[in-house]
């Protein structure tokens, strides 16, 4: 049983050095032998707690998620303050849930790994902080996220795609094209300035009221 104290507002900068030493010391080469690596993955970078254990291979030993889909379909959107009190509300279970499904004790962790931006900068404390705590509990390598790099690098898990690629990224918040070079090399070639195309779609959604529709009446954004 994770058991920390309550989770407070910390920002953290980590040792970019440090972080990209560790994350070469994965082998993400198909037909390699691996050393035996387990990272402990926690993301709330919006409105979604979730927490996976992921082996070096990309096999997912263990996952939870908490939604709060329903709650800001009340509110016609999300609301910073309250997304934050349920990511507090959550995350430990939530982190529990994911390793208990793993049957990986926290102390075989190689690492864990946790979103730290973009995103709504309330809900990503919480993630961080209690990452850090956990980090600092458990004598473990912490590898910092940026989200919008980490669904590039998701094609991996499931597809044989070598370095370098091209990658398209939109979203609700963010919009960017890039060159993937590496899991931690990425030269950004463009994003949107102004407004992201999910965020214009979901603009779109509520001045056509589209959460009176049946078919949308469990989405968010409309």
């Amino acid at each position: 049983m994770l058991i920390l104290t309550k989770t407070a507002g910390v920002f953290f900068k980590p040792s970019k050095r440090k972080v990209y030493e560790f994350l070469r010391s994965f082998n993400f080469h198909p037909g390699t032998l691996f050393l035996h690596k387990i990272v402990l993955g926690i993301e709330t970078s919006c409105d979604d707690t979730a927490a996976a254990v992921v082996d070096e291979t990309g096999n997912v030993l263990g996952e939870a998620i908490h939604s709060q889909t329903e709650v800001h379909l009340r509110t016609g959107g999300i609301v910073p303050p309250a997304a934050q009190q349920l990511h507090r509300e959550n995350i430990q279970r939530i982190v529990q849930e994911a390793l208990s499904a793993s049957r990986i004790s926290p102390s075989d962790l190689s690492a864990i790994a946790t979103t730290i931006k973009p995103g709504l900068a309330l809900s990503l404390g919480v993630g961080l902080s209690f990452s850090l705590q956990l980090v600092g509990q458990l004598k473990k390598p912490f590898i910092p996220i940026h989200h919008m790099e980490a669904h590039a690098l998701t094609i991996r898990l499931t597809n044989k795609v070598e370095f370098p690629f091209l990658v398209l990224l939109i979203s609700g918040g963010h919009c960017l094209l890039a060159l993937v070079q590496g899991v931690s090399d990425f030269l950004l070639l463009g994003k949107s300035l102004d407004i992201a195309p999910g965020d214009m779609l979901d603009k779109v959604a509520r001045r056509l009221s589209l959460i009176k529709h049946p078919e949308c009446s469990t989405m968010s954004g409309g």
